[in-house]
């Protein structure tokens, strides 16, 4: 009866193990070849940040449609990840209009916000849907929005 017993329990464990352990478990998503994951991971800092119209906000007398020009404070970063995760860094803009396409535009808080990436058609898709979509072109993320301010036209993030 023990013999019995026992062999019932090993007989359980083991389906338990073969059931519960896939090909895949654990692992990251075989759909992208290593080669292209080890050459997309990595550090991507913000080197644009594209606004419509352009602004003089540092009182340079120079309008410039690009606010790291404009503002010392802005920065953003993605850290793409070989597991397929990231994480995004980015400091957070108060924007508010002030007359004849003219904004007041300050640095505000960091953000930070983490989740998971995938390849798609060559294309970064960050798994939070306003984190967007960046297209890929040898070591430089961009997302294309298309917005005048208080929204913004571009993000482009190089690959250091």
């Amino acid at each position: 009866m023990k013999t019995r017993s026992l062999s019932g329990i090993v007989l359980f464990a083991l389906s338990i193990l073969v059931l519960s352990c896939s090909k895949d478990s654990g692992s990251k998503d075989d759909s992208i070849p290593q080669e292209q994951l080890e050459a997309i991971a990595g550090l991507y800092n913000m080197t644009e940040y594209r606004i419509s119209p352009a602004q003089d906000l540092n009182g340079d007398t120079v309008f410039s449609e690009n606010l790291m020009d404009e503002l010392d404070c802005q920065m953003g970063s993605i850290i793409l990840r070989e597991d397929l995760s990231y994480s995004w860094f980015n400091t957070e803009l108060a924007i508010t209009f002030i007359t004849n396409q003219q904004y007041a535009i300050f640095c505000d808080v960091t953000s930070t916000k983490t989740g998971t990436w995938d390849l798609v058609n060559n294309q970064i898709v960050l798994s939070r849907g306003d984190d967007g979509t960046y297209s890929l072109n040898e070591g430089t993320l961009t997302r294309t929005e298309g917005n005048a301010l208080p929204g913004f036209e571009q993000l482009v993030f190089v690959k250091q």
